[in-house]
């Protein structure tokens, strides 16, 4: 699945050693010493490829003047060859020069939001709420300054993306041990499950109000469904994802309803789209795998099986319809569309014990369990 997919995955990068030289565009022509050359350096009569294979052949007698190419036509030592314009490709007949999809093309993603093919081009354009940044490719969130939701032990911090400033929502008894936080934008309200206690608080973000969700679970993630106003948790000793009204809590109730329990082996974090009535776990026991299912446990399916050692946590991204995990086994951070296609990893030497994954903007966040810190990266490239 790694080798020689033109990302150095081993750190002495021989998962790219002895890969089949790299396809030259059809604007190019294919030296014999494996080198790309623009067509237009060929039969000028300098040696430009390094065992000089540019010249001589046919150079001297081939012609243009009967080939039909689409675009443009030159000169080469096997005789007369067909171009295409940027942003086109040949076709089959090695004539016809056909639009290239930029937005579809293998291991290309020029946007991180919305992509629009045109021809011999694509053009970039963002979701409602976003501006397009003056690098005509990233997109920004508008209105007030985003905040990353931190639990760093017993302490509950805020994070500001933009001004990088660092506040302390609450500090939590320090017998606490937090294992997972979400947020609600509906209640304005902080969920977090606490390991020691087998239970899940919660907190109003004015930090006047906290209360006690649900006892006696032994939840290793949480996840507001903030459209049906519902609280899913998994319990990976159970091995359970069961669910409870937001406004029990309120009410002091605890009854909870078991959504999924058959074959569920030791799911280990989870993340819902309210918006497609989906949720998505990953399972760490047996065989790796990252499943879906319907809200209500219907539909179940196997998402991801392959290119798995220990998913700690994963998270959805609706804007670049993907979905990113992280990894503690195989120390990278990864990605897939949210139909499983498209599998992707980035592992890079900052990563050493990742925890838990979150998504914003063109950003992928992760904690680090060793160093305790919160690290972050470029979710279209390998560079943090």
């Amino acid at each position: 699945m790694w080798r020689c997919d033109s990302q150095r995955d081993c750190e002495d990068g021989s998962d790219e050693a002895g890969c089949p030289p790299e396809k030259c565009q059809s604007s190019e022509f294919q030296c014999r010493s494996h080198g790309c050359l623009d067509l237009r350096l060929v039969c000028d009569r300098k040696e430009d490829c390094a065992n000089g294979s540019d010249e001589g052949g046919r150079c001297s007698s081939s012609t243009c003047s009967h080939t039909q190419c689409s675009h443009a036509c030159y000169q080469s030592p096997h005789g007369p060859v067909c171009a295409c314009a940027q942003g086109f490709e040949l076709g089959s007949s090695g004539h016809v020069c056909k639009d290239v999809d930029e937005c579809q093309k293998p291991g290309s993603q020029p946007c991180s939001q919305t992509c629009v093919n045109t021809q011999g081009s694509y053009s970039y354009t963002c979701h409602p709420g976003y501006l397009l940044e003056p690098d005509g490719h990233t997109c920004k969130a508008t209105g007030t300054e985003p905040i990353l939701l931190v639990a760093v032990q017993f302490n509950l911090l805020l994070y500001g993306l933009r001004s990088l400033k660092e506040d302390i929502l609450t500090t939590v008894d320090k017998n606490v041990t937090i294992v997972s936080i979400d947020y609600d934008l509906v209640g304005q309200k902080v969920f977090w499950a606490d390991l020691s206690a087998e239970s899940v608080e919660w907190m109003s973000m004015d930090a006047k109000k906290r209360g006690t969700v649900v006892k006696g679970v032994k939840s290793d993630c949480v996840a507001v469904d903030w459209i049906g106003r519902n609280l899913y948790w998994v319990d990976g000793t159970a091995g359970q994802i069961s669910a409870i009204p937001l406004t029990a809590a309120w009410r002091g109730k605890s009854e909870h309803t078991i959504v999924l329990d058959g074959d569920v082996t030791q799911p280990r974090s989870l993340a819902v789209d309210p918006l497609s009535g989906l949720m998505y776990w990953s399972e760490i026991g047996g065989e790796p795998q990252i499943e879906q299912a319907g809200m209500d446990g219907s539909s179940r399916k196997v998402l991801i099986s392959q290119g798995l050692g220990w998913p700690t946590s994963i998270a959805l991204d609706w804007l670049s319809w993907k979905i990113f995990w992280s990894d503690d086994k195989f120390h990278c951070i990864g990605s897939a569309n949210l139909d499983g296609t498209g599998v992707s990893m980035l592992q890079l030497t900052q990563i050493e014990s990742p925890f838990l994954v979150a998504v914003f903007e063109d950003e992928v966040f992760w904690s680090e369990v060793k160093t305790r810190t919160v690290q972050h990266m470029k979710k279209m490239t390998d560079n943090a």
